[in-house]
């Protein structure tokens, strides 16, 4: 849903390059009778048949979405032109599509209902200086410096934005026309802030409309982050609509604290336990590796502090500011820094694997800085492999259904053999019914496969042995997680452990459940809980053991507190 929210909406459609009716073209270049194959809100996609909307990125005005219907041409010049869309020469719809020179631009072809649905029927607008070139300069290298430093500051990104601040007002003022002077003038902005770099013109945002649209739309919070209030909170603007509702549904459902996730009410694994592989070393040695390696991780984080304050400081800098040399300085420093912390961290333990379990406990439980974890990123990755899921979901081309006209139809393959719109042929993959995706032309299809990712893992000894961390614990208070949604669910299962004795399970050196005797769960202890240091204890040790709950102290929405005993 992430995606979703940042913008990124998935939609049935494809990319096309367009084109002008190249019959027309002749006719004219012949000095025929100017005709062309199509008439006027038509359009020439081969494959594609019936209504379809057309609009190209960055849109900026309703007014920029065209209509067309896409009919089958027959002319033995045009009719095998594949990946285009050819645009009829008797509307405007060229002009409507940001006046595109047909010079490689793309557009957006789609048949989904909703879109199509709300295509406004609004007039062209047009700007007869939008080709207007800057006046001529000399050739020399100042010239040729000034270009260079002018193509690398951009606007169209805040253009965009500022847009989309005026379009929210006049949906809440609910009039479209409204700020339809605003989005006109960003508009021509729009086109000419694009081609700024080909025609030398000097272009600006005026302050006045960019003073006024200082808050950027709602749903840039969850691409920057941030409040609520620091973004424009428009009532009225479908997409904001569909932000605060899907973000109101996760926080409901998924128990937001701070706008981070409650993994423990889903039962998931924290990315902490992702990174780490516990069933390689003994907890007594772990919880020493951790008292020697943390002295070298605060060590670590003072010295990095100043590297990256400069970082952020030569990242503040303007693209043409920045010099390779400093760049380079700045890397070089942090590159030794690793290596000196690495080779320390070696000589306590000469095995990546051990080493990055142990730095991610103390970066996750305690600092909450995460770099140093990463100087053994050869230990992760052999930890992530531990986890990894065997069955990757695989993309494959069907090559025999280029250029074929089988959209929105499903491919079904039985025993090696693929049917398609009475169409067969030999396709090795497992036996199912599969959607089809169609880009430029050519036909793709989705399937789980079992394919396992290379990573290189170390042979190193076992480092378990006799000791344990396992002792007798009495009135001890740990937290417990219930993976409930409700106090009232929390209560219940409070009320029925109490005074029970129930039985420890370690599963797979990362969980660690509470269960019956009939092996049911009943509770979890959460990850934070399971390691105590100042204690030199590790609940990972305790595999089978007996626990007693006292005492229930306090009960929330999906955890409780109790004293309990363990034998």
């Amino acid at each position: 849903m992430l995606p979703v929210l940042k913008g990124r909406i998935p939609i049935r459609g494809s990319y096309f390059y367009l084109t002008n009716d190249p019959i027309a073209f002749m006719e004219h270049a012949s000095r025929y009778s100017v005709k062309g194959v199509l008439k006027k809100n038509q359009a020439f996609m081969n494959r594609k048949q019936g209504t379809h909307a057309l609009f190209r990125s960055p849109l900026t005005i309703f007014n920029e979405v065209g209509k067309l219907d896409s009919v089958q041409v027959h002319n033995r010049y045009i009719r095998y032109l594949d990946n285009v869309i050819v645009l009829n020469c008797c509307d405007l719809i060229l002009a409507r599509l940001g006046l595109g020179d047909v010079d490689g631009d793309t557009a957006l072809c789609t048949n989904n209902p909703t879109i199509l649905s709300a295509v406004i029927d609004a007039p062209t607008i047009i700007n007869e200086d939008d080709k207007k070139v800057a006046a001529p300069v000399s050739n020399n290298m100042d010239s040729i410096v000034k270009m260079e430093l002018k193509s690398l500051h951009n606007l169209t990104g805040r253009c965009t934005n500022v847009n989309t601040y005026f379009q929210n007002l006049a949906l809440e003022e609910g009039n479209l026309q409204s700020r339809v002077l605003e989005n006109s003038v960003l508009k021509f902005l729009q086109g000419q802030i694009i081609d700024a770099t080909k025609n030398g013109l000097e272009v600006e945002i005026p302050y006045v409309l960019d003073r006024l649209a200082i808050q950027m739309p709602y749903f840039f919070r969850f691409v920057n982050g941030g409040k609520a209030d620091d973004y424009q909170h428009s009532k009225k603007s479908p997409f904001n609509q569909f932000c605060v509702v899907a973000e109101k549904y996760i926080d409901d459902t998924f128990k937001m604290k701070d706008g981070k996730l409650d993994q423990s009410i889903l039962g998931i694994e924290s990315t902490r336990q992702l990174l780490q592989d516990m069933s390689k070393v003994s907890q007594p040695k772990f919880l020493s590796y951790l008292a020697q390696i943390e002295p070298l991780y605060t060590e670590y984080n003072k010295q990095i502090k100043p590297i990256n304050h400069r970082q952020q400081q030569f990242n503040e800098l303007k693209k043409w500011e920045r010099d390779n040399d400093t760049r380079k300085a700045i890397s070089a420093e942090y590159a030794r820094l690793r290596e000196e912390y690495k080779t320390q961290c070696e000589e306590i333990c000469p095995y990546h694997s051990v080493l990055a379990s142990v730095a991610v406990e103390i970066a996750y439980q305690t600092y909450r800085t995460y770099s140093f974890a990463w100087l053994f990123v050869d230990g992760v990755l052999e930890n992530l492999k531990q986890h990894e899921n065997v069955m990757k979901r695989e993309v494959r081309r069907v090559n025999r259904l280029t250029n074929r006209n089988v959209e929105g139809k499903e491919l079904i393959v039985q025993t090696g053999i693929a049917t398609i719109d009475n169409a067969e042929f030999p396709l090795h993959v497992p036996d199912g019914v599969y959607s089809l995706l169609e880009i430029m032309g050519q036909f793709f299809m989705g399937y789980e496969a079992e394919r396992e990712s290379v990573v290189q893992t170390s042979n190193m000894p076992s480092m378990l042995d006799e000791k344990s961390t396992r002792r007798t614990l009495r009135n001890y208070r740990f937290g417990f997680s219930t993976l409930k949604k409700s106090e009232e669910e929390s209560q219940l299962i409070a009320d029925d452990v109490l005074g029970k004795k129930l039985q420890i399970q370690v599963v797979e050196y990362r969980y660690v459940h509470v269960v019956d005797e009939h092996g049911e769960r009943k509770c979890i202890i959460p990850r934070d809980q399971v390691i105590h240091r100042d204690e030199g204890l590790s609940l990972l040790d305790f595999d089978g053991a007996t626990i007693e709950f006292i005492t229930i102290e306090k009960v929330t929405k999906s955890s409780f507190r109790a004293i309990v005993r363990i034998e």
